[in-house]
């Protein structure tokens, strides 16, 4: 059988109404994005749609459209859930636990916080060894209802593209930072997600997930992206930040991390500026083709003038390559 990385992976992303695909592929340990498109899809991926079964073939149509005009060429795909629809837990587990013990305890862990049986969720997590300095090992899981994860395969099982994996925005974003950026030893990467009606901080400690917290920031209420309280926001995100960095008692400051990026769709140069002034870190936003090649892209002024829009969609095909 073909190894799908070698034909490309497309990573599928929906945030509101924006659309985005990107194609990907791994040939002699090169990664090469190929292909990549933007869209919009007729109606947001939002809780109130998996009620509505006549919105699967909505939603099919316009990744098939969007698919086949961009001359997309892999089969095989891999989409990123919005992080609202999925709930992230970090939790502490003896070392000792493994295997079907290990799966066990995550499921006891799962059944504390979930309001219907195990049974409705579909429960993945990935197992962290412990630092030099933990007792315990930890365990990153995150858990959705299975409604949503059945809702996205009839999706594609009415697209030209074959299901591969569903993925969380929050992990794919880091997973790009991963791949483009030099990891501190022992820092920490802040990312910040600029969304339409909050914000989402997330933290990496050497190249693992650390944790994320959702903000209350409605572009509503300031018009647009353009129009916004630069100000404000540059105070709501560095006090939250504040905030996390002391509730998890890895540092004392905003000084104290590495490097802070900044992607999604509501980005603008000046709330960049505004953000780095004042601060004597790194601050930018995030280019999920830093390092990754790129073959000659059709739409180039999309993927160059704003790159931090593709962040989720490119972090879904490097999920599975």
């Amino acid at each position: 059988m073909t190894d799908a990385s070698t034909q490309g992976i497309v990573g599928v992303s929906i945030r509101d109404t924006a659309l985005r695909l990107t194609e990907v592929s791994r040939a002699n340990r090169e990664i090469k994005v190929t292909r990549l498109a933007q869209g919009r899809a007729r109606v947001p991926l939002h809780f109130s749609s998996f009620k509505d079964a006549s919105l699967i073939n909505k939603f099919a149509e316009d990744i098939n459209r969007l698919y086949e005009v961009s001359d997309f060429q892999a089969r095989h795909a891999v989409i990123s859930l919005d992080s609202s629809l999925v709930a992230i837990k970090k939790i502490p587990v003896d070392v000792s636990l493994k295997g079907a013990r290990l799966k066990d305890h995550v499921d006891w862990e799962v059944e504390q916080c979930v309001i219907n049986p195990v049974a409705d969720y579909s429960v993945a997590y990935e197992y962290y060894e412990p630092g030099r300095e933990q007792e315990n090992a930890e365990v990153v899981v995150a858990i959705v209802r299975k409604t949503v994860i059945n809702f996205v395969k009839d999706i594609f099982h009415n697209t030209d593209l074959r299901l591969r994996a569903v993925d969380v925005d929050v992990f794919a974003a880091q997973r790009v930072v991963q791949e483009n950026y030099q990891a501190p030893e022992n820092g920490f990467i802040v990312l910040v997600d600029v969304r339409k009606e909050n914000l989402q901080i997330s933290l990496l400690k050497n190249d693992k997930f650390l944790v994320a917290q959702d903000i209350d920031y409605s572009l509503e209420d300031q018009n647009d992206a353009a129009h916004m309280d630069h100000d404000y926001l540059a105070r709501v995100i560095f006090k939250e930040l504040r905030r996390l960095i002391l509730d998890n008692k890895i540092g004392k400051d905003v000084e104290d991390m590495s490097a802070i990026y900044i992607y999604g769709d509501h980005v603008t140069a000046r709330m960049v500026e505004t953000l780095q002034n004042g601060h004597h870190l790194p601050i930018e936003r995030a280019n999920p083709f830093l390092r990754l090649k790129t073959a000659n892209l059709a739409g180039a002024s999309a993927w160059q003038d704003n790159p931090e829009t593709f962040m989720t969609s490119v972090g879904a095909a490097l999920k599975k390559l």
